[in-house]
This record gives C-alpha cells, sequence and structure tokens, in this order.
C-alpha cells in the first residue's frame, strides 16, 4: 500500500495529511502552529517555505497549500473503480452535492487515492427504504471489504445486515445500526460508527456572533433529532457564555423546529417574520431549509449561520458556518482501520464521537472566509484553545432544554 506521505508529504503521517486536507476543504484553518491542526499527534514542525504560507495579519494566505492538497485528487493509478472497489462508500444523494455528502466523499477520496487503496461509490433512492439494504447488499457481493453508510437512514439497513456479512467491516457516519422501528440495537463487531459533538461548533457560532455584536439571534432546525439538537443547544450555550462575558442583558434567541430538511414555504414565512421583527442574524440547522432562511434574508437584509460545512461561498449572507468536519473524521478512521488491519478493540462495535479534541468542531477561520469584522481570528482561537484544553465545557446533553443564566430564549 502506498502513502499519503510517500506520494504528497513524505515528511508527515498519514494522519497530518488528513487533518490538513479537512481543514482547507472547510476552511477551517488555522494562524499558528499550536492550533494548526488541532488533535493531532503529527509533528508540527512546518515552515511557510514547505506549504506555501504567507502571513497576512491575522491569518495566512493558503492559495499554494490549498492547491498542494488538491492534487492529492488526482487519480493517475486509477484507484477509482465504477464498481467492486475495496472501499464502498454509499449515500442516498449525489457525492458533488457541496454539502454533506460531498465531505464525507472527499474524504474517503483522499484516503484511497493516498493509500493505494480502490473504492467505489453506491447510491440508494431516498424515496425506496428497500434500496438502503440493496445498495449494501450490492457493495457487498461486488467485494467491498469496507463498506461506509453516509447518512441516518443507513441504520436500518446495516442494523439488518450487520451479521448476515460478518466478514465484512461497516463504517457508519452520523448513525448507528437500528431496527425497524428505529430503536438502536448492538452493534456488531465489525461495525465502528462516528458521531459528532455538534454542539461545540454550535456554541463557536453562537458565541462569536454575539462577540460580533449580534443582540437578537435565531435559530431554525429541521427535525428534533440528535444532531439537530446537539447543534441548536450548543448554539444557545455559546450565546449565553458570550453574554456572560461580555456582561450583557439585552441578548433574544427565537427558537424553531420545521420538521422538515427541504424548502419551504413556512421556513420562509417564519424567518420573514422574525427579520421583519428584528432578529439579525439565523442559524439554519437543516439540509435545505437554509435556502427558505437565505430568500427571506435576503428580502429583509438579514444574516445566516450555516451548518455542517463552510457555505460562505453560497452567497454573502453567510456571516459563519458552524463546522463538523467530516471528510477529516472519515480519514483518522481509515488510516486507523488499515494501520490495525481491521477494528481495533476501541472501535469493533463501538460509537466515537468527533469533535474539538480531533479538529473536527469548528467555524471557518481562513482566507476570505472569515466575515468577522469586530473581532480577530486570535480571538477565536483563545475560545477553541480553551475548549480543548477543556477549560471551556460545552453540554452534549440534549434529553432537557439547557438552562440559561444571561439570556432570553423564545421557544415557538
Amino acid at each position: 500500500m502506498r502513502s499519503i506521505l510517500n506520494k504528497k508529504i513524505t515528511k508527515y503521517k498519514i494522519g497530518f495529511a488528513g487533518l490538513a486536507f479537512a481543514g482547507l476543504l472547510t476552511a477551517c484553518g488555522v494562524a499558528e502552529q499550536e492550533t494548526a491542526a488541532p488533535g493531532s499527534d503529527a509533528s508540527m514542525e512546518i515552515s511557510s517555505e514547505e506549504i506555501g504560507e504567507e502571513e497576512t495579519g491575522q491569518g495566512i494566505e493558503m492559495s499554494s497549500w490549498r492547491e498542494s492538497v488538491q492534487q492529492m485528487f488526482e487519480d493517475p493509478y486509477g484507484d477509482y473503480l465504477e464498481t467492486g472497489g475495496e472501499i464502498a462508500f454509499l449515500t442516498d444523494g449525489s457525492v458533488e452535492d457541496d454539502d454533506y455528502n460531498e465531505a464525507v466523499y472527499n474524504g474517503v477520496r483522499m484516503y484511497a487515492l493516498g493509500a493505494g487503496v480502490s473504492f467505489s461509490c453506491y447510491h440508494a433512492d431516498p424515496n425506496a427504504l428497500e434500496s438502503y439494504q440493496e445498495a449494501v447488499v450490492k457493495a457487498v457481493t461486488e467485494n467491498a471489504k469496507l463498506v461506509i453508510c453516509a447518512g441516518d437512514l443507513f441504520g436500518e439497513a446495516v442494523g439488518a445486515l450487520q451479521e448476515t456479512y460478518p466478514q465484512t467491516s461497516f463504517l457508519m457516519i452520523d448513525s448507528v445500526p437500528c431496527n425497524e422501528e428505529g430503536e438502536e440495537i448492538p452493534i456488531a463487531d465489525n461495525v465502528h460508527c462516528i458521531r459528532f459533538h455538534e454542539e461545540q461548533a454550535g456554541y463557536l457560532a453562537g458565541y462569536m456572533a454575539v462577540w460580533e455584536g449580534y443582540r437578537n439571534l435565531g435559530f431554525v432546525g429541521g427535525r428534533e433529532e440528535p444532531a439537530v439538537l446537539r447543534y441548536g443547544y450548543g448554539y444557545l450555550q455559546g450565546i449565553d457564555a458570550a453574554a456572560k462575558d461580555l456582561s450583557l442583558e439585552d441578548v433574544t434567541v427565537r427558537y424553531w423546529y420545521a420538521d422538515t430538511f427541504s424548502p419551504d414555504i413556512a421556513v420562509r414565512e417564519r424567518a420573514d417574520d422574525w427579520y421583519e421583527s428584528g432578529v439579525q442574524i439565523i442559524f439554519a440547522c437543516g439540509g435545505g431549509l437554509y435556502e427558505s432562511v437565505l430568500e427571506a434574508a435576503e428580502n429583509q437584509d438579514g444574516l445566516l449561520i450555516g451548518v455542517d460545512v463552510d457555505q460562505s461561498r453560497i452567497s454573502d449572507r453567510f456571516l459563519t458556518s458552524a463546522l463538523k468536519n467530516v471528510g477529516q473524521a472519515v480519514v483518522i478512521a481509515l488510516d486507523d482501520y488499515y494501520a490495525a488491519g481491521g477494528w481495533t478493540e476501541a472501535e469493533a462495535g463501538q460509537v466515537r464521537s468527533y469533535g474539538v479534541e480531533e479538529g473536527c468542531a469548528a467555524i471557518p477561520v481562513v482566507d476570505t472566509e472569515w466575515r468577522f469584522k469586530e473581532i480577530p481570528r486570535t480571538h477565536f482561537f483563545e475560545i477553541y484553545k480553551q475548549m480543548k484544553r477543556g477549560d471551556r465545557q460545552v453540554s452534549a446533553e440534549i434529553g432537557e432544554l439547557p438552562q440559561m443564566t444571561c439570556i432570553t430564549v423564545n421557544y415557538e
């Protein structure tokens, strides 16, 4: 197996390459050596000459390094196969959606191309639940060694088939095996599951928005599902913490679940009403519903906070985004899997949550994606380091509403 290091970054181990890759693709880079690869145990002796950095005062221009990383996506060895790859990536959407699926796919592609592992993509039909199991079966019968499933709708499929194919390994992203009723079931030893500390990313976005000067904020969630709840409750905690740090008493949040992850007239009307009544910025947390919030923001001169990936390229209306670097988590998991020749005891049948420690929860800070005008990146780095050290805690509890001390939250 060839290595990413041998091909592109001979001085460092594959884990660092993955960390750099994920940070750059989501614009979650950093301006200091200490924070350049949060959670990495790789050597940090990287000079500006080696990665093409150009100091700009507040941050780093990463153009040359970004181009180098993009070159890793070239496939001179023909590792991508239409079918029959050793790694099978399963999704129910496009791998070029400029969003969640593409972030997962980039992680798969980055590792496979660097390590010399063949990979293929298989698709389930989101309108036909039976197609999820069919996609798993097709990948397995075409000799996939490791099946990677993105999204919670694969939970039932893997739950039904994990023991049917004990020689096949499964990596589940944002999901765990479940039964037909959607209840979680025991995880077989050939399955490893990844979840995220979305509450940490939500916290950072909310905290920085208040420091920027916003006092009337909103949250529109898709459905009351764990990931959305964690994003929302972390967002509230970040807003409350910033209000406390700034000794504010006038911060309010309007909070609502739309019961959809798609663009919807009800979402646009709710967002229109909020902006018109004084809400300055809305965290649009749930798939494509941001399109309706964005439409309202354009009508009412409002702002948004994006989710999962950096959405700044969609519109100037996005102040920032609450990121979970799924591509980076995939690279870390694949590196661990191939280094050990399978899932280790710590991974087999287990769920691992990725967050600040692994560099998988943040907001965009590199180049033009930093849109805060009143606060420098250095303040973000300090808050980030406090969270990483454990000096600033964010609760992941979703069983009850978070307790606020300095802000008013109107649940609708």
